[in-house]
């Protein structure tokens, strides 16, 4: 469980730098980047959309509920603070964004776990039949 929350912590600080970086250019600073409003959404969109994931077995489940999550968060935001950016666009954007991140890495881990078992069994030989 851990794995997956941290997976949406860290994508959704990346992903929030990301967008406050297209969406604000002239700031230069890291710092500036990482202390933002979109930044700070996008951190607890990723949390939400990590513990979703975890509890869902489903990528495409996961990537479509990443979306309306994304939505939400960035709508009571706007709601909040007046931000005047497009909330539901951006929140579409986000959440689409960290629900691929979350389904392909739900899928990679998936497909090692299988090769690992799938190799472990064909040293002890499954599937040789000469």
């Amino acid at each position: 469980m851990i794995n997956k929350i941290l997976t949406g912590l860290i994508s959704g600080i990346l992903v929030g730098v990301f967008v406050t970086a297209i969406i604000l250019p002239e700031t230069n600073n890291l710092l500036e980047l990482f202390l933002t409003k979109i930044t700070a959404t996008s951190i607890i969109t990723g949390f939400l959309c990590g513990v979703y994931a975890n509890f869902s077995k489903s990528k495409l489940q996961v990537f479509f509920v990443s979306i309306i999550i994304g939505i939400i968060c960035f709508y009571t935001k706007y709601l909040i603070t007046g931000h005047d950016l497009d909330a539901l666009t951006m929140g579409a954007f986000v959440g689409a964004m960290l629900g691929g991140i979350l389904a392909v890495v739900k899928k990679l881990t998936y497909s090692y776990k299988v090769y690992t078992k799938l190799r472990r069994h064909r040293r002890k030989g499954f599937g040789n039949y000469s």
